[in-house]
């Protein structure tokens, strides 16, 4: 049952475009985040801490991939991966859920920046200039 939805997430990841994996990536890293809130809320914390680990390295991912030529908005962004890392390590230690869904919040409103900013894209507007120069969805 789980290879029909791997092939499903193999052909949308190769299909997408720089900006479209950026959302999927988004889309990741909070599913992980909110995953690791309901286990911390019920006291699972193996759990919790290997979902907030997998958002955490959602969120390195991001930050290496970051094209820094793109000038400010790549510092903003470095900065507020950067918060989000730490927000996570803190509430990995602490298994504290509000530091968790602090940095859900950041993830969301970033997710639907870079939605109008594909959307403007794929209208034919100007490309994505801070996306990642490379993914690698290896290992």
């Amino acid at each position: 049952m789980t290879k029909p939805y791997q092939n499903y997430i193999r052909q949308e990841v190769e299909g997408a475009t720089k900006g479209k994996l950026v959302l999927l990536l988004y889309d990741g890293a909070v599913k992980f985040m909110r995953i690791a809130v309901l286990a911390i809320e019920e006291g699972k914390i193996p759990e919790a801490h290997n979902n907030i680990m997998k958002a955490q390295n959602i969120i390195y991912e991001l930050m290496s991939s970051l094209n820094m030529d793109a000038g400010e908005i790549s510092q903003n962004l470095l900065r507020l991966y950067d918060f989000m890392i730490w927000s996570l390590i803190e509430a990995n230690k602490s298994k504290d859920k509000t530091k968790v869904e602090s940095a859900i919040s950041i993830m969301t409103e970033l997710r639907e920046a870079w939605k109008g900013v594909v959307e403007q894209e794929e209208r034919g507007g100007s490309s994505v200039e801070a996306a990642p120069k490379s993914i690698n969805f290896a290992g």
